[in-house]
């Protein structure tokens, strides 16, 4: 095997300990580690074999190939969601959706913080309309998303009869199936426009599950100082907006 491909494996695969063991928010790309540790392994291998035997020539090439093509298709998804990330000020909404994350206990999570201040900021100038907070309680959480959301954004001087409380989503996809299932209790039409607030990487694989005509996107960006955990972040969700279309 070359060298140069065991010692790249390596570092891969050291540094994806760190991550998956280590620091786990970033497990997913801990995960991507070892998979690229593999594939170096495997290369370095045919590299070898391939001096000798055709098949190994073969394998080479197929490996190679379908390297190519993963990340020709990686671009494209990326590219996607990035395209994604970005926040409309100018569309007139009919109400606004706010996607749950994580609650430490009864406190929001560093996630949740971010898109509670977001959707402060995107409705300062939209004193009448809805709020939909939408999310279950899961595990570790005294109580629900919503009902955190709820209150932060009530102690930050947002009136409570203007928000829904939706508490069953236990995902994207409840938490966009029965927001709009509110907002069509409440009278409002979902055909119109709704701003749906939520983190940056996670506005593409809303779009597709809104499935309605509109949906206006709210980007809530972590602080620059995190920008490790955005960059997998992003990675991750060019995955599972993959799996989205291809698995719906």
């Amino acid at each position: 095997m070359r060298r140069g491909f065991g010692i790249a494996a390596i570092l891969c695969a050291a540094l994806g300990v760190c991550f998956v063991f280590g620091y786990t928010p970033m497990r997913f790309s801990g995960y991507l580690l070892f998979a690229a540790a593999a594939v170096l392994l495997c290369l370095g291998f045919l590299w070898r074999w391939s001096k000798k035997y055709r098949w190994a020539r073969i394998c080479r090439a197929v490996l190679l190939a379908g390297i190519a093509a993963g990340l020709v298709a990686f671009a494209v998804l990326e590219a996607w969601v990035i395209s994604w990330a970005r926040t409309d000020s100018d569309t007139p909404v009919a109400a606004v959706v706010v996607l749950g994350a994580g609650v430490n206990g009864t406190v929001p999570s560093l996630s949740l913080q971010v898109r509670l201040e977001t959707a402060l900021d995107y409705i300062a100038d939209k004193p009448d309309i809805p709020i939909v907070v939408t999310g279950s309680q899961g595990p570790g959480e005294d109580i629900s998303e919503a009902r955190c959301m709820a209150d932060w954004l009530i102690g930050h001087g947002v009136a409570a009869d203007r928000i829904l409380l939706e508490d069953q989503a236990d995902n994207t996809e409840e938490n966009i199936e029965f927001s709009q299932r509110m907002l069509r209790d409440n009278g409002i039409d979902v055909t119109s426009n709704i701003a749906v607030v939520t983190s940056d990487y996670h506005l593409c694989r809303a779009s597709l599950l809104w499935s309605v005509p509109w949906m206006v996107p709210v980007a809530a960006h972590m602080p620059e100082a995190y920008w490790p955990l955005t960059v997998n972040y992003f990675i991750r969700e060019a995955f599972a907006v993959a799996a989205e279309v291809l698995l719906p």
